[in-house]
């Protein structure tokens, strides 16, 4: 994808032009940060009581993983663990262009935060993140998993 920027002092109508064959999710993501569409999820830091803990405002890019446990949903991210109200199904279609594929029945990970993949006995794969965690890839959601690196490996 080739990007061309023009500086011009005089305009005062700042527009963005995009020129595209298909719609793919680095496109979307494009339309949905420059209409301030881009997703956000909020979460409280999941040591502190939901009633009485900050509600922060999280970035999908700064997170690594989401993990459902016992019914709850966490994000885990470099600044720490928070505690997310939404559903992981919703988590799953709201982030699915922003780089995140479920790999298990409990787990969505960022393929961004991925530093490696490591193949493991029993067909399964282990993706090692930047922050040193690791999130096993279930060998039923290996395929789909191939899948969308394949489709979003001709963005990055």
């Amino acid at each position: 994808m080739k990007l061309n920027l023009y500086e011009d002092k005089k305009n005062m109508n700042e527009h963005v032009d995009v020129y595209y064959a298909n719609m793919r999710p680095v496109i979307r993501q494009l339309i949905d940060t420059v209409n301030k569409d881009r997703p956000t999820l909020s979460g409280r830091p999941a040591d502190e009581d939901l009633d009485d803990g900050e509600e922060m405002i999280l970035d999908p890019a700064e997170i690594y993983y989401l993990d459902h446990i016992e019914r709850k949903l966490f994000a885990y991210t470099k600044d720490g663990v928070f505690r997310i109200m939404n559903t992981l199904a919703s988590c799953e279609e709201m982030l699915w262009t922003y780089g995140f594929v479920r790999v298990s029945k409990s787990n969505l990970i960022n393929i961004y935060k991925i530093r490696q993949l490591k193949p493991d006995l029993n067909m399964k794969v282990y993706a090692s993140f930047d922050n040193g965690e690791r999130i096993c890839i279930n060998r039923s959601y290996k395929k789909s998993f191939n899948d969308y690196l394949q489709k979003m490996r001709g963005i990055m």
